[in-house]
């Protein structure tokens, strides 16, 4: 079994920091802040793992709240391990700061929500597929740049091969499977890779198509990371033109919950999307 990553650890060490503010009798954020001098905001932050922990601000809380060693050092030792960045950190010029966090918690995720309307899902993207995609985003994309988005999105894929790969379960609007993206040739290219990555037992592939009507989804895509038990609760992310959003509240968990599993209610099953999968492709 695979070591927890940052991501995993920064959540383990949220939700002891938030344990023992209430087990030394702090009720609020706010009189864990003014007993520390953090901000209730920097708390809150760091209760949620929406931030990395330094060793120091987990030293402060714990003397705000009574923690000594053993369990300091056990925290400060969590609090290193969450701050590394790891292969991130070769793509820190590629990465926008809003779009790291997501990164870092998909690569400890172990199962993967993501329903698309627009594209295929970046995870299951071709090489070119991706080139394409990406210089349609701006214009003043570059081919280095280009080169570099690319590189980055085959290291994130990589992890879908590896021993601990993730349960990955897309939906894929009929739309974004028939706009041809580059030419008809990448287009092809594509969808033959969308087959064959489904056929794949991690990955579940299912199109929404045209005859389903109104949906629950229409307003957005979004993705939602799911993590082993003792990380908390799962992160949901809700991409938007140059920046994202992480709904954290329980009622939106329930509410992309609710939305996804409603989708698997109006999808083609994985055969039939395999199927229309091949036909486009012999269409193009």
């Amino acid at each position: 079994m695979q070591e927890p990553g940052p991501a995993v650890r920064r959540r383990q060490l949220g939700r002891l920091l938030r344990d023992f503010r209430a087990a030394s009798g702090f009720k609020t954020m706010e009189a864990a802040a003014e007993r520390s001098g953090l901000s209730r905001a920097t708390i809150s932050r760091i209760e949620n793992a929406k931030q990395a922990i330094l060793p120091k601000t987990v030293r402060l809380l714990c003397q705000a709240y009574g923690v000594g060693a053993p369990m300091l050092d056990h925290l400060l030792r969590l609090a290193e391990e969450s701050d590394d960045r790891g292969w991130l950190v070769a793509y820190g010029d590629t990465v926008p700061d809003w779009f790291e966090r997501y990164v870092g918690e998909e690569s400890d995720a172990i199962e993967i929500w993501n329903y698309e309307a627009e594209f295929v899902p970046g995870l299951l993207q071709t090489a070119d597929y991706c080139r394409a995609v990406s210089a349609a985003a701006g214009p003043d994309v570059t081919e280095e740049s280009l080169h570099r988005l690319v590189a980055f999105r085959q290291a994130r894929q990589e992890r879908l091969h590896g021993e601990d790969a993730p349960q990955l379960d897309v939906v894929i609007n009929e739309a974004a499977l028939r706009r041809v993206v580059g030419s008809p040739e990448v287009m092809a290219e594509q969808l033959r890779h969308l087959a064959e990555m489904a056929a794949r037992t991690n990955i579940t592939v299912r199109a929404l198509p045209f005859s389903a009507g109104a949906h629950p989804a229409m307003t957005n895509s979004f993705t939602m990371l799911h993590f082993p038990e003792e990380a908390g609760v799962a992160t949901a992310y809700v991409e938007i033109d140059s920046g994202a959003i992480y709904p954290d509240r329980p009622t939106d968990f329930d509410r992309y919950t609710w939305i996804f599993r409603r989708l698997g209610e109006l999808v083609l099953t994985a055969e039939d999307t395999a199927a229309l999968l091949t036909k486009l492709a012999q269409e193009l």
